[in-house]
């Protein structure tokens, strides 16, 4: 965990340490360059014993001016305390100067200097999400002020957006644009907590409370932290910038229950293999009740399916067809335009469950979203569409 923070100028600096790396992303905008990780495989921040391991870390929505020159430098990637040998509780010393720093369950977000002025974005640069934070800027006084003034000095002001309006776990009542870092865009050097209490009283912008009680050694914070309820947790920052979070049991078992809901196949695996029911005490109320409508049009749709299946089964029958007949004279017609049509009537003739048959086909289906698509008419088309853009 201790290493130095590389000096980062140009974009030429980060490409080749992201070289034949997947899951980073180099997206070209009209305005510049946004460089950010995608997912986080064993491999993509390995222990940092060179150069090129510590920018890869730097790759938390890296943002350069077309010229290729560094414009914004956000958080660095970092980790939970017990999630990796670098960070065993029994490591960290808190002897070292640190503060403590709420963690706020939004997105981070910072300002996209473009031609046309001071916009705002996320680690993907101007999205949905940070054109509300933007919004609320246009409301508010000193945001923009205080953005062009770090343009000026060279660092980049790192504020968290709490809402209503993007809610991942914790509820903010009133929107929030809270100052939470501030770094050199070269050097990555962090500002310090007390300089960014005095920012925040000028400017008129919240900064992030800093933890109020004592904390002797680091397996007592994890320990006081586990069971807390109704915030995400701490950040440990020390003076050097390196940083450690500590996260609540009560809020890990709903983020994790929310980072299930984003693809459409857990959702439907959760249905039809009856298992919703073990995650809806983790859900919030508002994704219960959309888990729930989407359930009902899920069923709904695998009811219609199951009629609609067994009448043409039926028609079969009183046709006077049998398995042979059956594949000679009607398969032909439909096995291009309903594939499952035919295996439907083969099993029926089997005397095999109507019901059964139509959820075992979905079953086999949904081990990818392109197998999910194929499938979609075995339960009539119902959607589902989910996403959240948190700080992880």
């Amino acid at each position: 965990m201790d290493y130095e923070f590389p000096r980062i100028e140009r974009i030429e600096d980060v490409l080749p340490a992201i070289e034949g790396r997947d899951e980073f992303i180099v997206a070209r905008r009209d305005w510049g360059t946004v460089i950010n990780y995608m997912v986080c495989m064993a491999d993509t921040f390995p222990d940092v014993d060179t150069p090129e391991m510590a920018i890869r870390r730097e790759c938390r929505g890296l943002l350069f001016y077309p010229d290729g020159r560094i414009m914004s430098r956000r958080l660095h990637k970092f980790f939970n305390v017990n999630e990796r040998d670098e960070t065993l509780a029994q490591k960290i010393d808190l002897s070292r100067p640190h503060v403590i720093l709420e963690k706020l369950d939004g997105s981070m977000i910072t300002p996209v200097y473009t031609e046309a002025g001071i916009r705002w974005g996320t680690k993907m640069g101007i999205t949905d999400v940070s054109q509300q934070a933007e919004a609320f800027v246009r409301r508010r006084g000193g945001y923009e002020e205080f953005a062009a003034e770090c343009r000026i000095a060279g660092v980049t002001p790192i504020f968290e957006w709490c809402s209503r309006q993007q809610r991942i776990v914790i509820d903010y009542p009133e929107d929030q644009l809270v100052l939470i870092a501030m770094r050199d865009n070269v050097t990555g050097a962090y500002t310090p907590y007390s300089k960014l209490q005095g920012l925040g009283s000028y400017w008129h912008i919240p900064v992030v409370r800093a933890y109020a009680g004592n904390s002797y050694n680091m397996q007592g914070l994890v320990d006081e932290t586990r069971g807390t309820e109704g915030m995400e947790g701490w950040i440990i920052r020390f003076d050097d910038g390196q940083m450690l979070k500590v996260k609540g049991e009560w809020y890990l078992r709903i983020h994790k229950t929310k980072d299930g809901l984003t693809l459409e196949k857990n959702v439907i695996d959760m249905i039809v293999n009856e298992k919703l029911d073990d995650v809806k005490p983790f859900m919030l109320d508002e994704d219960r009740r959309r888990v729930e409508a989407f359930e009902k049009e899920f069923w709904d749709g695998v009811a219609n399916s199951v009629d609609i299946y067994e009448r043409y089964f039926q028609s079969a029958l009183s046709a006077g067809l049998d398995r042979k007949s059956y594949a000679l004279q009607w398969m032909p017609t439909v096995k291009d335009n309903d594939p499952f049509a035919p295996p439907y009537v083969f099993a029926r003739f089997d005397g095999k469950d109507p019901r059964t048959l139509v959820l075992d086909a979905i079953r086999k289906n949904i081990g990818t979203q392109t197998k999910v698509d194929a499938a979609r008419n075995l339960w009539r088309g119902a959607r589902w569409n989910y996403s959240f853009d948190a700080d992880a």
